[in-house]
């Protein structure tokens, strides 16, 4: 799960919408982010450590800002259970590549398998590789490799190579045109949109949320399953089909846990969604409690939809500390718990002496919910606490996009919902919104639940995984 970024412009400089553009998108990435920049003649790149922020602030605007009509930018989640990219600082993204002597840059969001047969394929034909981990260094192989002479057509060639081997968004900088393109499946999510003025420019972004950061911008569409689309400075040059074996298969997460409630897919918001699970949770599950509080950020919109249903007031009864990265974004060998008891406030004038209903969208390790739990208990001094989680039990391991590499690390794959709340987060009572109950509320919003992928609570995915080590 990355951040991506594409934008194109007749003016002299897109560097700076592109930045805070990205900073919009930094949700979906908090470990790395980087920039290419086509200037004419050369292509320049520049990535380092951290946020959005800090990365491309004042303090290193020299290294950064580089005049250029087209740029592509990148904000890395690593899934460090097969990429450890946070440890191969040379691998943070955009990767470059050259084909037949000419530049191109390119950002990934998802992950790729079973691309042993075509590393080993490129290696034989001339390319170093500078990680043996990286997924996407293997597109960028694929392209640097090909003997095609037009670009477009060794893209096309490089992704039917690539089909049916995971989920990827990507974006490609190339000759001062922004690419980009979706795999077959739609899993992770690319849109495109417009900012009009004196000279128009052309955007390429994850999430739709991100262009009211932009005065004059606005979102066009969605990126289709398994299509490539081309901008130049006049706007959309060409899109096509690179696979006609194309469906929809969009990760159910992106709507539960990792976008922006403002984005948009599919014509529905996020936060429609997220309100629309709380409201269900709240009729499968009800709880006689005093006070509704979310556990911030990302369940505030569940929270929303748990007290209109329930009829039970919402109060901000938890405060997050506002420079603080999400936790489930931290590196594997970091005390999550530890980072979240540290970022969390309670607020016992909401909670004191009451009986508190916690209401989170999702729980994967306990990391977030244990410490939640504890701290309105103990620092809130809430009489009793119930945890209301608004999708269903997370048992099984993500290979198309999530850090979630081994069944193990997940508390539902080996622990029973009674022993989630006896052993870890240790509240009054514990409930999950029903499988049943997650499809219900995308029927409720006119989606299709055939159109998600739902292999983290079902295990059956559209690619098929590797053996779990």
């Amino acid at each position: 799960m990355c951040g991506i970024i594409g934008v194109v412009s007749r003016d002299d400089d897109v560097v700076e919408d592109a930045r805070v553009l990205l900073n919009a998108e930094n949700n979906r990435g908090e470990q790395a982010c980087g920039s290419a920049v086509f200037n004419g003649g050369k292509m320049c790149c520049y990535r380092d450590e951290g946020l959005v922020a800090e990365v491309f602030g004042n303090k290193h605007r020299k290294k950064w800002f580089k005049k250029g009509r087209s740029c592509i930018m990148h904000a890395l989640y690593s899934t460090i259970g097969r990429g450890g990219e946070t440890k191969q600082p040379q691998m943070f993204q955009p990767l470059l590549g050259s084909f037949h002597g000419r530049p191109f840059a390119l950002g990934h969001n998802g992950n790729l398998v079973r691309v042993g047969a075509l590393r080993g394929a490129a290696k034989r034909a001339g390319y170093k590789f500078n990680s043996e981990t990286s997924d996407t260094e293997v597109i960028v192989a694929l392209l640097s490799t090909s003997k095609k002479k037009d670009f477009l057509e060794a893209l096309r060639e490089a992704l039917k190579k690539i089909e049916g081997k995971g989920a990827f968004s990507l974006v490609i900088l190339y000759e001062g045109k922004v690419i980009g393109a979706r795999d077959q499946n739609g899993i992770r999510p690319l849109c495109v949109g417009k900012k009009n003025g004196n000279n128009d420019s052309y955007i390429l972004a994850s999430e739709s949320s991100v262009f009211p950061a932009l005065r004059s911008a606005r979102f066009i569409r969605e990126i289709e399953p398994g299509e490539v689309i081309v901008l130049g400075p006049d706007g959309i040059e060409k899109s096509f089909k690179w696979t006609q074996k194309t469906c929809s298969n969009f990760c159910i997460a992106e709507l539960i846990y990792f976008s922006n409630p403002a984005a948009m897919y599919f014509g529905r918001s996020v936060y429609a969604f997220r309100a629309k699970t709380g409201e269900i949770a709240a009729q499968e599950h009800p709880v006689s409690a005093d006070v509704v509080v979310p556990i911030p950020d990302s369940g505030r919109g569940a929270a929303d939809g748990f007290s209109s249903e329930s009829g039970i007031p919402k109060r901000e009864g938890i405060v997050k500390s506002r420079y603080s990265l999400r936790t489930f974004m931290e590196p594997r060998e970091v005390d999550r718990s530890q980072k979240q008891r540290a970022k969390l406030q309670a607020l016992p004038d909401v909670m004191a002496g009451k009986s508190v209903c916690l209401v989170e969208d999702s729980l994967f390790r306990g990391s977030v919910a244990r410490p939640a739990v504890s701290l309105t208990r103990v620092h809130g001094k809430a009489r009793e606490v119930h945890l209301r989680i608004c999708s269903p039990p997370v048992c099984c391991r993500c290979h198309l996009g999530l850090d979630t590499s081994t069944s193990k690390e997940l508390l539902a794959s080996r622990l029973s919902i009674s022993e989630i709340r006896d052993k870890i987060v240790h509240a009054d009572s514990l409930r999950y919104l029903s499988l049943k109950g997650l499809k219900r509320a995308l029927l409720e919003l006119g989606l299709l639940p055939k159109n998600f992928c739902l292999g983290c609570f079902t295990g059956k995915y559209p690619v098929e995984p590797p053996k779990e080590k």
